[in-house]
């Protein structure tokens, strides 16, 4: 059976236009077409999984057909390098390995306490009536958490967090168009100069530290000390593998987490109750019964996940759907539409956290991947976004102080012109 053609797509395009200009609507609309649906970015064919049950196959049953490739790895994998994330499953395994340890549940507990004191401090100067330039301050926030809790020999030369978090949103930047335009890349464009020079300067920065680091060999408690200590009967990590996981860490670290808390403080700030309700429950020593804040941050991982695409390569001619795919094929997977399945999720467009205290059953989510290449930080994400959120909740009310956020779709779903005016409790 053929693979049905999503309508739309315009000569050497392809579907160039809905991509860049509403990515999510696009992707939203696809599933009435099929339930693998062919996009074209420029003139290559991409197959878009429409279903929750394919996207299992995808990542579980059937994952043997497939590997990570296509549009969107290819891409990051330009600067995250040969990194966990985006590694071939045939290095994943012992990649897994050695960095799993640094996020074991103890290490964890150990971070708890750095994460909330840099939150804290980043806090300090806020003020009554300040108007944030939210999602900016969260990713200053995010990098503190990061440098401290993973990379605490990073440099602090003057200046340095600013040009980093400007290096990190030129990549972000440049994957995303890079993924849907491939054949800009190629091209001597300033944004693709600028890609090269953010990259060059965060490849140098990192291989400054692990050089620093080897130098003194000192365990300095952070991510990348347990990183360079992983040694499996003599197969620890090289310089250049360090640098990839690093490099892949950082960069999530601060965007998704960045991201997470943004979002979250939007919805919070546009329903008093709910943030009335969540703010109590953080000034509580031991919160009674199910988290309300949990629930708040696993419906804005649904809403607004900020790995919102991701792909994968067929290695093998495979049936998906009943639909032939050939090998060497990209296949698109988008937790946003799939967490946007009215048939899966009532009401889909609606932020509703209490969708989750309310239906025991599981639901299909996957904000961070599926399977054995499910992302090995999920545990500290979530620990470090409800740290920060209830020490800013238990102080601060924010409100809406702009004209309203807007969605922009790069390589991670961030929000926009989102400012919100600090009011304290």
């Amino acid at each position: 059976m053929s693979v049905p053609t999503a309508p739309g797509a315009l000569p050497v395009l392809g579907h160039l236009r809905q991509l860049l200009c509403d990515p999510t609507t696009f992707l939203t609309s696809l599933p009435a077409h099929g339930d693998v649906v062919r996009i074209r970015l420029g003139a290559r064919d991409t197959y878009v999984v429409c279903r929750p049950e394919l996207v299992s196959r995808v990542l579980i049953e059937d994952r043997r057909h497939y590997d990570k490739g296509g549009p969107f790895f290819d891409n990051v994998a330009q600067f995250f390098g040969d990194g966990l994330a985006t590694c071939p499953d045939a290095r994943q395994p012992r990649l897994r390995r050695l960095v799993q340890p640094a996020f074991a549940r103890s290490r964890l507990d150990g971070y708890a306490g750095v994460i909330g004191r840099e939150a804290a401090a980043a806090l300090e100067p806020w003020r009554e009536g300040q108007v944030l330039d939210t999602y900016p301050a969260m990713q200053a926030l995010a990098m503190r958490i990061t440098v401290a809790t993973m990379f605490a020999g990073w440099s602090a030369e003057p200046g340095a967090a600013a040009a980093t978090l400007r290096q990190i949103d030129t990549l972000v930047s440049g994957a995303f168009l890079r993924m849907v335009a491939p054949g800009t890349a190629r091209l001597p464009l300033p944004a693709t100069r600028r890609f090269e020079r953010a990259r060059s300067a965060l490849y140098a920065r990192i291989d400054r530290t692990v050089a620093a680091y080897r130098a003194t060999g000192a365990d300095r408690g952070d991510l990348l000390s347990m990183l360079m200590a992983a040694d499996g009967a003599g197969d620890g990590l090289s310089d250049k593998e360090l640098r990839d996981q690093v490099m892949t860490m950082f960069i999530a670290g601060i965007g998704t987490t960045a991201a997470m808390l943004a979002w979250t403080l939007n919805f919070l700030s546009l329903d008093p109750r709910l943030d009335a309700a969540v703010a109590a429950e953080a000034r509580q020593v031991e919160p009674a019964g199910r988290p309300l804040l949990t629930d708040v941050i696993t419906e804005t991982f649904r809403i607004r996940p900020a790995a919102w695409l991701f792909s994968r390569r067929t290695v093998t001619d495979t049936q998906l759907g009943g639909h032939r795919l050939p090998a060497a094929a990209d296949v698109l997977i988008s937790p946003y539409l799939q967490h946007h399945l009215p048939e899966i999720f009532a009401d889909p467009h609606r932020f509703d956290p209490g969708r989750w205290a309310a239906t025991p059953t599981k639901r299909p989510m996957i904000s961070f991947g599926g399977g054995a290449r499910q992302c090995v930080g999920r545990d500290f994400s979530l620990m470090t976004i409800a740290l920060v959120l209830a020490s800013i909740l238990r102080t601060w009310r924010l409100l809406p102080a702009g004209r309203g956020v807007r969605m922009s779709g790069r390589s991670i779903l961030e929000p926009r012109d989102l400012r919100l005016r600090l009011v304290r409790r």
